[in-house]
């Protein structure tokens, strides 16, 4: 890359200076570039016609050539850094900097343009308006596959590719048709009748049809989520629009496990060897570009359920260990989805959305592996050391308040009733722990947390290990296995189901850290959830559910949490969905100056 050239040419003088001349020979650049004396010409001469340097040859015996720089470091290295993120290479555009900018102002001029690209931008060429929301994200996309989907990023983005049969409206309280138009049941519940929607087609062209609802749930039969299928015992097609399920045993929660995200219908005649990069869905936006590094959707033009007002969605992906620049902290323009932290807008104009999310982060202990934390004893003393106030205090938004469960029911409590320092010494006696190590491992978003809970720990004997790793190495289930405890978000998005997911979800961390008779308990549980026609009751068995746990200490729950939104005021239709985010179909902007233009 000639930038790279300008760069190691810069490097090799002492107080370069731009528009100054140097004495140098074709010989000696040809030994800077690692390159023939002839490749070092075509290297000047590249150089000398985009503007960068003028070069005088000598002329004569003797005589010596000139350069002179009539671009800076900073603007090259500026310059390459636009071109890199335009090529979905924010990540290296960063490094660059880093590792070449010192001195120079590059950092605050690459930060002002990443200010302006990043958010909301319109190209307009040749009479065609290209809207475009570009937006940083600080951990990978590790799945479009929903069935082996696990984390809300990717529940997102899957929502915006696919659809599932029904939909659940969180403001409505009501589930809707989306795929199937209209269904029935028989009295108890165990068959059901669909009617799909005609002339849906998937962004390949493919038209939906009953029989990629047969391939899709057959999928889901041999995946994590297989819980979601289990009890369907046969899938009949009537024709291409009608489908019936017949079920093992009554399900009243069948219409929502066909809601979830994981149930979103995926095509027949998608290959069935690795899960294709860029999938085919029915949804508002199609995958063109999905990369580890960055990823882009476009508006599905035909969407049956209406066009979305952007045009194009771009994603960038920036690892957790490359925060080179502070990006989290930036505005960028337009909108914010502040998922990961405390929501922190200093511009009063901004519409702020903000919510306590049902769920709470939480430590799972595990129960099938051997080590102290298997003990009894032992795990309840760690749930008695934590004063879950003082973690709110000291550690601050988005924490609000001490968790005892799930959900926070009634009036929020700033104190933390469960904390007892006096049980922990004879807890710990009793247990027979003779400080061993235990490992915790968490996200970095989780790290003040971790490190709080270790030196909580610490003060009571107790060797916690802190271990950091990215969403990857998470996501492996020999990790989860490992593990003695880890820390994390459990986010009820869908209520009810989001609950019954991380108990059956067969590679989550609650599922995998549980031993065979709880597991076995809590499946029984879920069964009688599942048969209960009674809201109010089920609602009951699960939290039944919940005390098992806690009375076994297999889960210790922390603290409550708030998730924000802001975005400018010519943001319009932003709402914030179960998971905590935006749906993308929704947004779109008002024109400058249309304000101003109805005030005249």
């Amino acid at each position: 890359m000639l930038a790279n050239d300008f760069i190691v040419l810069w490097k090799s003088f002492s107080n370069t200076k731009d528009h100054e001349p140097y004495p140098v020979t074709m010989e000696k650049l040809s030994e800077l570039w690692f390159c023939t004396t002839r490749n070092a010409k075509l290297i000047v001469t590249k150089m000398v016609e985009s503007g960068w340097i003028e070069f005088v040859p000598g002329r004569g015996r003797g005589k010596r050539s000139t350069l002179t720089f009539l671009k800076t470091l900073e603007d090259i290295l500026f310059e390459k850094s636009v071109q890199l993120v335009k090529q979905g290479e924010l990540k290296e555009a960063l490094e660059q900097i880093q590792l070449y900018g010192e001195g120079t102002n590059v950092k605050i001029r690459i930060m002002a343009w990443l200010s302006e690209y990043f958010g909301y931008d319109v190209e307009d060429n040749d009479n065609n308006r290209i809207e475009i929301l570009r937006f940083p994200i600080f951990r990978p996309i590790t799945t479009l596959d929903p069935a082996c989907l696990y984390y809300e990023l990717d529940a997102q983005i899957i929502s915006q590719i696919y659809n599932t049969l029904i939909d659940y409206d969180r403001y409505s309280k009501q589930l809707k048709g989306v795929l199937a138009h209209y269904w029935e049941s028989n009295k108890d519940q165990t068959k059901w009748v669909f009617y799909l929607r005609k002339g849906v087609h998937f962004h390949h062209g493919k038209e939906f049809t009953s029989e990629d609802i047969v391939y899709t749930f057959g999928r889901l039969r041999d995946s994590p989520h297989k819980w979601l299928v289990q009890q369907i015992k046969e899938m009949i097609i009537h024709n291409k629009y009608t489908i019936q399920f017949n079920l093992n045993s009554p399900n009243y929660l069948f219409l929502n496990y066909l809601a979830y995200t994981p149930m979103s219908i995926l095509p027949l005649d998608m290959s069935n060897e690795d899960f294709p990069l860029c999938p085919n869905g029915t949804g508002p936006f199609k995958v063109i570009k999905n990369t580890s590094k960055n990823s882009i959707l476009e508006a599905n033009s035909t969407y049956f359920l209406g066009r979305p007002q952007l045009d194009r969605i771009e994603i960038s992906r920036i690892p957790n260990d490359e925060k080179i620049m502070n990006l989290e902290g930036q505005n960028f323009e337009r909108l914010i989805v502040n998922h990961d932290e405390g929501a922190n807008y200093t511009d009063n104009s901004w519409n702020v959305q903000e919510e306590i999310y049902a769920g709470s982060s939480v430590l799972t202990m595990n129960l099938a592996k051997n080590g102290p934390q298997n003990n009894y004893y032992f795990r309840k003393a760690v749930h008695r050391l934590i004063d879950r106030s003082k973690m709110v205090s000291a550690l601050g938004e988005p924490r609000l308040y001490p968790s005892n469960g799930f959900h926070l029911r009634g009036i929020p409590s700033i104190r933390d009733r469960e904390y007892n320092p006096s049980e922990v010494g004879p807890l710990l006696q009793k247990s027979g722990y003779a400080g061993e190590s235990i490992h915790l491992y968490c996200y970095e978003r989780h790290e003040p947390d971790a490190y709080w809970l270790r030196d909580e720990c610490l003060k009571h004997g107790i060797n916690l290990e802190v271990n950091i790793v990215n969403w990857d190495e998470m996501a492996q289930i020999e990790l989860i296995k490992s593990a003695d405890c880890i820390l994390f978000e459990v986010l009820l998005g869908d209520k009810e189901i989001s609950q019954i997911q991380d108990y059956q979800y067969s590679n989550g961390f609650l599922r995998t850290h549980l031993d065979e008779e709880l597991a076995e308990k809590i499946d029984q549980k879920i069964d009688e959830v599942l048969q209960e026609p009674d809201a109010s009751l089920r609602e009951n068995k699960l939290l039944e559910i919940e005390y098992i746990l806690k009375e076994h200490y297999a889960i210790l729950f922390l603290v409550h949490k708030k998730l924000g939104t802001a975005s400018h005021p010519s943001v319009q239709g932003v709402h914030m969905n179960s998971r905590g985010w935006i749906d993308f179909k929704d947004i779109w902007f008002k024109p400058e100056g249309v304000k101003a233009a109805l005030s005249e």
